[in-house]
């Protein structure tokens, strides 16, 4: 027995969810016996099937004699498959052709992930970036953007461009500006900003000094990026479809607006990719917790993909319950290794965590 149910009550469980899964409609004790082996009769299903209501595993609507699953029946359905699940030669070679085809830019990268889970999937694709704080700088870049405010653009050596816009004390032209750009580049280029924030940033202030007075907006800059990051950003794609199949579905009409409104929030997203960033293996939520109210028929799969050996982002699909878990388990498990395998050998710096106070090598 497994938490309380039998095998027997596991295989009708399984059985519901994947019919469920294909059609949408409520399943029927006969259908189940005609169209699974189960070894007993539909008196004995559905008897089995009005227990399993009992415990929460499924529910009747009320239009119907049949019984749909509930969150927790899909649960266990889909975490079985994470145990179980193995993917075909076809699969792998489809998702090793889609990343050598795919552009060796690390946004470019992202972005086609996520396009790709979300054309598996039909769902949402996301696709969390790896972080700015343990980004190895390779290049800043100032560009005066509108009175005393400028935009720092911060290049990684992964290859991801990370933005921030700061508000300067005074006003500096544009040519200043380069003259701050190349100083902060050649004195933080191959840093994790991390390691400045341990350090601290006297060191720049003992450097020789070539901006003269322009040496406080290069103290500022690098205050504003070292201590307060540029944001995360995330990858998303195949909304609309989605959105639509939520208006549809759901009947509670501002429910599903509240939900489209939390998904279209980034800072949402960024905040529960981070959180399944830390766990290891595939990770499933079901339900999304919208002011206080979990919404049901909704679910979350999501995998970590790293960087020299430490978590760096997540991808993910958001979507009905009822998804192709048998499908997307295999594919999003691949994927995240190949990703992962590609950032390797691709954006990793041949010397990482070089250590301040070292002084980078300065261009000529």
């Amino acid at each position: 027995m497994r938490g309380g149910i039998t095998p027997r009550q596991v295989e009708i469980i399984r059985a519901v969810v994947s019919e469920y899964i294909l059609t949408g409609e409520p399943v029927g004790s006969k259908a189940l016996v005609e169209k699974f082996d189960l070894k007993c009769s539909s008196a004995t299903v559905r008897k089995e099937m009005s227990l399993l209501e009992q415990l929460g595993f499924l529910r009747s609507p009320h239009t119907s004699a049949g019984r749909v699953p509930t969150d927790l029946a899909i649960r266990l359905y889909a975490e079985e498959l994470i145990q179980l699940y193995h993917i075909t030669l076809t699969e792998k070679a489809k998702l090793e052709e889609f990343y050598a085809k795919a552009q060796l830019q690390m946004d470019k990268l992202l972005s086609a992930t996520a396009q790709m889970l979300a054309a598996t999937s039909k769902a949402v694709g996301v696709v969390l970036a790896p972080t700015s704080i343990n980004s190895i700088i390779r290049r800043l870049e100032l560009v005066s953007i509108a009175d005393s405010f400028v935009l720092a653009v911060l290049v990684a050596e992964s290859g991801n461009v990370y933005e921030k816009k700061i508000k300067l004390d005074r006003m500096i032209t544009q040519e200043r500006l380069y003259k701050v750009s190349r100083f902060l580049t050649e004195n933080l280029r191959g840093y994790e900003l991390h390691e400045i924030q341990n350090r601290g940033l006297e060191f720049l202030a003992e450097e020789e000094n070539p901006l003269g007075e322009d040496m406080e907006v290069a103290l500022q800059v690098a205050q504003a990026l070292v201590y307060n990051p540029p944001h995360e950003q995330v990858y998303v794609e195949g909304e609309t479809e989605f959105f639509r199949q939520i208006m549809q579905n759901l009947k509670d009409e501002q429910l599903a607006e509240r939900f489209i409104e939390k998904i279209r929030n980034r800072e949402f997203l960024i905040e529960l990719l981070q959180e399944m960033k830390k766990r290891e293996g595939i990770h499933l939520q079901l339900g999304i917790e919208i002011d206080g109210e979990k919404l049901e028929g909704v679910s979350i799969m999501s995998k970590a993909y790293s960087l020299g050996g430490k978590p760096m982002g997540a991808m993910g699909v958001i979507g009905p319950s009822r998804m192709a878990y048998d499908k997307l388990i295999p594919t999003l498990d691949y994927s995240s290794q190949l990703l992962s395998d590609i950032l390797n050998q691709n954006f990793v710096p041949p010397e990482q965590g070089s250590g301040l106070p070292i002084k980078p090598e300065q261009k000529e």
